[in-house]
């Protein structure tokens, strides 16, 4: 068994070329040959991924302030605490923090790195919601 206390393993900036604005990261215990992950994702207000997929799906638990989570061609998800949302294998989305709120959520990795794409526009941050 492996286990992460609060005071283990901080956060850690997100990889810029993979974010838009800032982001914190911090990663939970597990294996390192890229099976499932569990990642606490710390937006400040407008912050987001790139668009990306995951080969085996994602959930997200949003756990504190306001979010948004959108897939390619659909329309947009507010996201508060509380809210589990499930990405489909495959599927291009990006989340983040509302304009006015800062927003942390647990993301559930399945297997395998994500594909990332480009960043998300300001339009398409905005559009759908």
């Amino acid at each position: 068994m492996e286990t992460r206390t609060p005071t283990e393993g901080g956060f850690e900036q997100a990889p810029p070329e993979r974010f838009t604005g800032p982001v914190w990261v911090k990663y939970g215990p597990g294996p390192a040959d890229g099976s499932t992950t569990v990642v606490v994702v710390n937006f400040a207000p407008g912050s987001r991924t790139n668009w990306h997929s995951h080969h085996e799906g994602q959930y997200i638990y949003v756990v504190e302030g306001l979010g948004r989570v959108r897939s390619r061609d659909e329309a947009g998800v507010l996201a508060a605490p509380g809210d589990i949302i499930w990405v489909p294998p495959g599927e291009w989305h990006f989340h983040g923090a509302s304009p006015e709120a800062p927003m942390v959520h647990f993301a559930f990795n399945g297997g395998g790195t994500p594909e990332w794409g480009d960043p998300v526009t300001d339009e398409e941050y905005e559009e759908g919601f």
